[in-house]
């Protein structure tokens, strides 16, 4: 099982939303709603309570 841990820094918060946004559907982005992957480079976001709605970070984050 994979831990996961919330979004930090604004980078990786803004960079979050951007991956995200086409998935919400119109909703609005709240960092604290989605958690990435913490394994070693991971870059897996997803929503705390929907794992079906998630993306990758783009490479570096």
């Amino acid at each position: 099982m994979t831990e996961f841990r919330d979004l930090r820094g604004d980078e990786e918060i803004t960079a979050a939303g951007v991956v995200l946004l086409p998935l919400l559907d119109g909703d609005h982005f709240v960092a604290k709603a989605f958690h990435r992957c913490g394994a070693d480079g991971c870059r897996r976001i997803q929503r705390k309570d929907n794992w079906r709605v998630g993306a990758f970070l783009p490479t570096g984050f």
